[in-house]
């Protein structure tokens, strides 16, 4: 998906906390801005101080005053940081359940479709987190048709997707944005594919939800998921599941129940009703038929707080900001012996390069105060956010000349 096709997919941002301050003001909401240069928020984003104030009010209460009131106040956050996720990917709250993880919310996914009791295929790609890939292996010893696409120059080229899809195909499986090398798949035309063969198209949206903008209608997308601790700027343990409000409980079955019942005899009450079942129960509906007990407060609270964030910036601001950084890494890397393998034009905040010598790479970066993360042997992968600056750039470019 080139830059201008990205882009006219869409909206225009409002006037946000990034145009009224301008994002030299929005570093000092992020302290670890002053401690080091760091740049690999591809593998977890600080917190801000505003979700870090909320969380420390949660804490602080649970020490000291266990008990009501904070229930109501609880589920006000839970239900609010699902409205403002859904709004972030254009869906309806209806649609979105809360996760653990995103691996967790892929397995649940497949365990409810059941494809391999059909005969049916998944279709992915190795440029999928490992995680995923290595949960797919382990489902073909079950006997799951898996089908692992290999990428080309490090991007995935839809034919070679197509070539691997037939009419037992039930599901293509993406990372939307990977997190080997900030790759953004085409994800409509693979939509597109998936749908014409009477598939469904699942995106870990892990990597990009927060950082690039993201509309699971005009993508195609009939099912997402992920966590909050990287672009969402939240913390681990809690996360979103979205399910296209057509394919809950049908093409979607929930694998895992949560509930209550109602015991309707004595001793339990002094006056049964008659016709019901002595165990009663009403099955739950909604996206909450996908969750099982609690998930995390402090995820929540965070979550709560930092979408609240994230609106108010907005994502089509912080992706404009952040590509002045990303497009700078990836015209002075190479200049110096870091050759790249995230394709230029590439609509992501995550780009990633070749090390000569790893261990003496990340030894000069350490030296200098500056975290990046290098991956999968020598790919050192730099994955900017909104509160770095042209002046963490200089730092890295400096430690590495």
């Amino acid at each position: 998906m080139n830059r201008r096709r990205f882009l006219s997919a869409t909206t225009t941002a409002s006037l946000t906390l990034g145009a009224k301050r301008g994002f030299a003001a929005v570093r000092d909401d992020f302290p670890r801005a002053r401690s080091a240069a760091y740049l690999d928020n591809a593998s977890c984003h600080p917190l801000s101080v505003h979700s870090a104030a909320a969380v420390h009010r949660y804490i602080d209460w649970e020490t000291n005053e266990v008990g009501e009131p904070w229930w109501p106040q609880w589920a006000r956050a839970r239900d609010e940081s699902k409205k403002l996720f859904a709004a972030l990917i254009n869906a309806k709250p209806s649609e979105i359940a809360f996760a653990r993880s995103t691996i967790e919310a892929e397995s649940n996914l497949l365990n409810g479709m059941n494809i391999e009791a059909t005969g049916g295929n998944v279709v992915t790609n190795d440029l999928h987190y490992s995680a995923a890939i290595y949960n797919y292996r382990m489902r073909q010893q079950d006997g799951l048709d898996v089908r692992i696409v290999k990428n080309r120059d490090w991007r995935t080229e839809v034919r070679d997707m197509e070539r691997a899809v037939d009419k037992k195909t039930k599901l293509i499986s993406i990372a939307l944005v990977s997190n080997v090398n900030g790759y953004l798949q085409d994800v409509k035309a693979l939509s597109d594919l998936a749908h014409a063969h009477g598939a469904y198209l699942y995106a870990d949206i892990i990597q990009c939800a927060g950082a690039i903008p993201i509309d699971v209608r005009a993508m195609g997308i009939d099912i997402a998921a992920c966590s909050t601790y990287k672009w969402l700027m939240g913390v681990k343990g809690y996360g979103f599941y979205y399910v296209r409000e057509d394919l809950q409980g049908t093409v979607v079955k929930p694998t895992q129940h949560s509930g209550g019942v109602r015991f309707n005899y004595a001793p339990w009450t002094e006056s049964p009703e008659a016709g019901l079942d002595d165990f009663a129960f009403k099955p739950v509906t909604g996206p909450g038929r996908y969750e099982v007990s609690y998930p995390s407060y402090e995820g929540a609270i965070s979550a709560q707080e930092s979408l609240r964030y994230i609106h108010e910036l907005g994502v089509a601001n912080i992706r404009t900001h952040v590509r002045t950084l990303t497009d700078r890494l990836q015209k002075e890397l190479p200049a110096i012996g870091y050759p790249s393998i995230t394709p230029h034009g590439n609509e992501s905040p995550i780009c990633s390069f070749v090390a000569r010598d790893p261990g003496r790479t990340m030894e000069k970066l350490r030296a200098a105060g500056v975290h990046v993360a290098m991956r999968f042997g020598n790919k050192m992968r730099i994955s900017p956010s909104v509160y770095n600056n042209q002046q963490d750039i200089d730092r890295l470019l400096a430690a590495l000349g």
